[in-house]
């Protein structure tokens, strides 16, 4: 059998194109019984873009893994939800066991 050709010449790695990540810090935005009382009161007044803003914003700051066992929804929904991309439009089970987690 014939030996295979390696390339001689490594190639440069991709670390000059990463980003450095700056975490969010807002204790504010940490404390979840704030967030869920912001949140209702979004709810209350029809204010949609705050709510997906503010939510947005707190899930900057907490473990999303641990909110969504929590409120018992999947991760992937989660950040659907915060993905400028897609359509913001949660079923009502999920805000309502969003809010139900965060306020617990």
């Amino acid at each position: 059998m014939a030996k295979i050709a390696t390339l001689k010449k490594q190639k440069k790695s991709a670390t000059k194109s990463l980003k450095v990540h700056v975490p969010f810090k807002s204790k504010i935005l940490k404390d979840s019984e704030v967030v869920a009382d912001t949140l209702l009161e979004c709810i209350k007044t029809g204010d949609l873009d705050s709510f997906r803003e503010v939510l947005f914003a707190h899930l900057l700051t907490v473990n999303k893994v641990a909110l969504a066992k929590k409120a018992g929804i999947g991760r992937r929904t989660l950040y659907d939800l915060i993905d400028p991309k897609k359509e913001f439009n949660p079923e009502l089970s999920t805000v309502s066991a969003l809010i139900q987690a965060l306020a617990a």
